[in-house]
């Protein structure tokens, strides 16, 4: 009986010195790890087949930044593909700093947003006013806050003038020779 006293002693006293371990390397700050900065953004361009299908959404790249601030490699992580190459070539074309960095590349991220200033149907004549009118709309160009990047642009519209002109047929084809069954 007095061996398992013993041994639940020992027990709770191996329990205790690793508990307490645990709560002085929590106290420890960890080693401080490289931060990046995205210090000159290359804008990137709206793919027109896109902009010509109405496509728009995220895309998120990941990179890997050398201590010269150089992109090692970028690939994407997600995002529709008709987005992701203009994407993946603003990412690769941008400059970045990356502070107290070690030899090991540093691993980060961008998200960019491709989207339309207007949700107006674009074969419908817009109103001519004289007057500039402020509309919540946002402008059209590109945004960066950090590592977001929001391209804004205006939808490319491909109208059918056809579907405009009203067909009618004389009197003389509908009456006298029957054209119109």
């Amino acid at each position: 009986m007095k061996i398992w006293v013993f041994v639940v002693l020992g027990a709770m006293g191996i329990s205790a010195l690793l508990c307490a371990a645990i709560q002085t390397s929590a106290q420890v700050p960890p080693v401080p790890r490289g931060q990046v900065v995205l210090s000159k953004l290359s804008p990137p361009i709206f793919p027109p087949l896109a902009r010509t299908a109405r496509v728009s959404g995220d895309v998120e790249i990941a990179l890997r930044i050398g201590r010269d601030g150089t992109v090692e490699s970028a690939d994407v992580v997600k995002g529709h593909p008709l987005l992701k190459e203009a994407a993946l070539n603003s990412a690769r074309q941008s400059k970045f700093e990356c502070r107290e960095c070690g030899e090991a590349p540093v691993l980060y991220s961008v998200f960019f947003t491709f989207g339309y200033t207007t949700n107006q149907r674009c074969c419908q004549p817009q109103e001519n006013s004289a007057a500039p009118s402020k509309s919540s709309e946002p402008e059209a160009g590109v945004a960066q806050s950090q590592n977001y990047v929001t391209i804004l642009t205006e939808p490319f519209c491909t109208c059918d003038p056809a579907a405009d002109v009203v067909k009618v047929r004389s009197a003389k084809c509908l009456f006298l020779w029957h054209c119109g069954k």
